[in-house]
């Protein structure tokens, strides 16, 4: 008998991964030889049963074109891992169904979709997906593997990112609702969970699975509009309203740099219901950033990106990006006026004590 026969944890994960019934895991522990009574009830075969194991109750998909690597995160319907493609000899992020989901129609034609509308976008700020399968129950789909860190771990326990590095951040990510925004496509849940910090300073959406159509639709399926995080939906997207456009977007994006600036959420509470009512009817708080001591020209920005009324947000992605943009640059006059003065100052002093 292998360690995992008789390890709780391993029957666990069975039960989580929606493989063995939490009634009959019970039972089988509580046997002392828990492999011999699934066997003898019919409940597992020799052979499912070392692909259980093979696989971490699941967990670990085998591939034959895929040597899987690390884990490299977990969603609420897939997990992403690190591999090597044997066929193109190159890493890839792969995106892997959920096996509970697999016979759940709706999470399998979303995961489908999500995935064909990452290959046939292609935005430097927008994750590229490079093939969708099936390879037996598997579901998976192949991704450019992105080196970096998700910017919702950068900001984690409290945590807040450089006001400039945030700007910039958005900015990049404010071309890819823009590109996003052309394609007819709104997002719906832009967060830092969503965005890669990439290790040469690219920022880049990772996630499309709730993305539609600017009419409401998901490409015929999904027509949920609160869909999304509310503690980054909009007001519209919190009330249920349809047709929603890009400025939806611009709101999410805002409550990010909200909390990437801050390291807080910009509306809290006790359940979503509470957090969604905050989005429709409280008015962001500004006591966190002023005693942040955060610039005039950041305040203005989370404040009209999160304007309760869409109509009193940037109307248009490219408008948001372009005064970043601007800001950015007008700091980095400033700061190299600053250090060309400071070594004009220094140089002074030299000569006359040279004198």
């Amino acid at each position: 008998m292998t360690q995992s026969d008789a390890d709780p944890r391993f029957f666990a994960a069975l039960v989580h991964e929606g493989l063995l019934a939490k009634s009959s895991a019970a039972k089988a522990l509580a046997t002392g030889d828990p492999l011999a009574y699934l066997l003898e009830e019919g409940l597992v075969t020799e052979a499912q049963w070392e692909e259980w194991v093979k696989t971490e109750a699941g967990a670990r998909p085998v591939l034959s074109r895929y040597e899987i690597l690390d884990s490299l995160g977990e969603g609420g319907t897939a997990r992403v891992w690190s591999a090597h493609d044997r066929v193109e000899h190159r890493d890839v992020a792969l995106k892997v169904l959920k096996p509970a989901l697999a016979a759940d129609r709706d999470a399998l034609n979303g995961f489908v979709r999500e995935s064909k509308l990452l290959m046939q976008l292609d935005s430097p700020h927008i994750v590229k997906g490079l093939r969708v399968a099936r390879e037996g129950q598997i579901y998976f789909c192949a991704m450019e593997r992105i080196d970096g860190a998700c910017l919702q771990d950068q900001i984690g326990a409290g945590s807040r990112l450089d006001e400039e590095d945030a700007l910039a951040a958005v900015m990049q990510v404010g071309k890819a609702l823009c590109y996003l925004h052309a394609q007819g496509l709104v997002h719906r849940d832009v967060k830092p969970g969503n965005i890669m910090w990439t290790d040469d300073g690219r920022a880049v959406l990772i996630d499309l699975g709730f993305a539609v159509q600017r009419s409401g639709g998901a490409s015929g399926e999904e027509t949920d509009t609160t869909a999304g995080t509310v503690h980054y939906i909009s007001p519209e997207q919190a009330r249920g309203q349809d047709a929603l456009d890009v400025r939806a977007d611009i709101y999410s994006l805002g409550a990010t740099l909200y909390h990437l600036v801050t390291g807080a959420l910009p509306f809290e509470g006790a359940s979503h219901e509470e957090v969604m009512a905050k989005q429709v009817l409280e008015a962001l708080s500004g006591e966190a950033i002023r005693s942040l001591g955060l610039s005039p020209h950041t305040h203005y920005f989370i404040e009209k990106m999160m304007a309760k009324e869409k109509e009193i947000r940037f109307q248009d992605p490219a408008e948001l990006v372009a005064e970043i943009e601007q800001h950015l640059e007008r700091r980095q006059r400033e700061q190299q006026a600053e250090q060309d003065a400071l070594a004009r100052r220094k140089s002074s002093r030299r000569l006359r004590r040279f004198l």
